[in-house]
């Protein structure tokens, strides 16, 4: 098993006798991308110092695209790579088109899952795959690093806006933070309605995973819960769930849909194994306002990713929750946190 170098246990006064400035061991780092359907976007790169290094996109949701851990590429890529967010197509599933897979995208804030028509107004005649707000600019942002005690702490964060004259007018404020030496990503999330009315909120943290962190012999790890697939191509895969075999070509992905109790205070934990790269993840989250998580399981050729999303919602669309009266309403005024993290190690 791994340990931590001695300078991870330095205090601040102890560091400064063999660093004359704290960014030799980490840092962030804001600047632009310059080529391709990118161009224009900012991003902001974090290295902590002991070999977790991930960028972060203010110009996408505050999302979280790379993600590498001691030198293994964790993070599920989508083939369209980095997309400018005013490329986005809103209609259908043109959402797919400019996803840049990653780490953690953000979906909702008004729809998650299947598209579907709106007939309460002219402005948003559809509701699209996933929603908006994964393709809205930051403001507000802030990317800092600085001691607190014998921490050094890195951090970006901002404000998202998903609203229009004479509709909705939800307000999301994003944390985003590591440590020189702490092998997790902190994020914290407050949704705000600033409207007059009540409003649908439906919120998914899409965090997926690719080769090499999942390959053959990867399994994930749960306490025992209530669990149940989507539709029937998942019913097929339910008894191997938790598996991962060789990608196979013409593989239809399977979801399933998991209510994992507490077991770290008010959190829930799935764990992610890879024996064989000596590789392993943790994600945990907020039961109280993320009740349950979506798997995304899909191990086609050349598309071969795991998706373990904390969500509020059924991932059926905002159309199916509202029928079935399982959708989440935020009130005028109303403020909801969401917080999760995702954590690292090599074993």
């Amino acid at each position: 098993m791994s340990t931590k170098p001695d300078y991870f246990n330095l205090s601040r006064e102890e560091l400064r006798k063999y660093s004359a400035n704290p960014e030799q061991l980490a840092h962030c780092r804001l600047s632009a991308l310059e080529d391709g359907n990118g161009r224009g976007m900012r991003i902001i790169d974090i290295n902590n110092g002991s070999g977790l290094n991930f960028t972060v996109v203010p110009d996408r949701g505050l999302d979280i695209v790379e993600t590498y851990f001691q030198g293994i590429p964790v993070a599920f890529r989508a083939p369209g790579g980095y997309v400018n967010g005013a490329k986005y197509e809103p209609e259908g599933f043109g959402w797919l088109r400019s996803w840049a897979g990653g780490m953690i995208t953000t979906c909702g804030l008004r729809n998650v899952g299947e598209p579907g028509t709106n007939p309460q107004t002219a402005l948003e005649p559809e509701w699209g795959l996933h929603g908006r707000i994964g393709h809205q600019s930051a403001e507000n942002l802030c990317v800092r690093q600085f001691w607190r005690n014998d921490k050094f702490i890195l951090k970006a964060g901002g404000t998202l806006r998903e609203a229009a004259l004479f509709s909705e007018n939800l307000r999301l404020e994003r944390e985003i933070s590591t440590a020189l030496g702490d092998n997790v990503i902190y994020l914290n999330d407050k949704v705000t309605n600033e409207g007059a009315s009540s409003e649908v909120l439906q919120l998914l943290y899409h965090c997926n995973f690719g080769y090499p962190a999942i390959s053959p012999g990867a399994a994930l790890e749960a306490v025992p819960h209530e669990l149940s697939p989507r539709d029937d191509e998942a019913a097929q895969g339910l008894a191997h769930w938790q598996r991962f075999e060789a990608p196979v070509p013409g593989f239809r992905e399977q979801c399933f849909l998991h209510k994992i109790p507490p077991t770290e205070g008010k959190s829930a934990v799935i764990k992610l194994n890879n024996p064989a790269l000596g590789f392993a993840a943790e994600l945990s989250w907020d039961t109280d306002t993320l009740p349950q998580l979506m798997q995304w399981k899909m191990q086609g050729s050349g598309t071969y990713a795991l998706g373990l999303e904390p969500t509020n919602c059924s991932v059926a669309g905002r159309a199916a929750d509202l029928k079935n009266r399982q959708a989440q309403f935020i009130e005028p005024g109303e403020e909801i946190d969401f917080r999760i993290k995702l954590s690292f190690r090599r074993e």
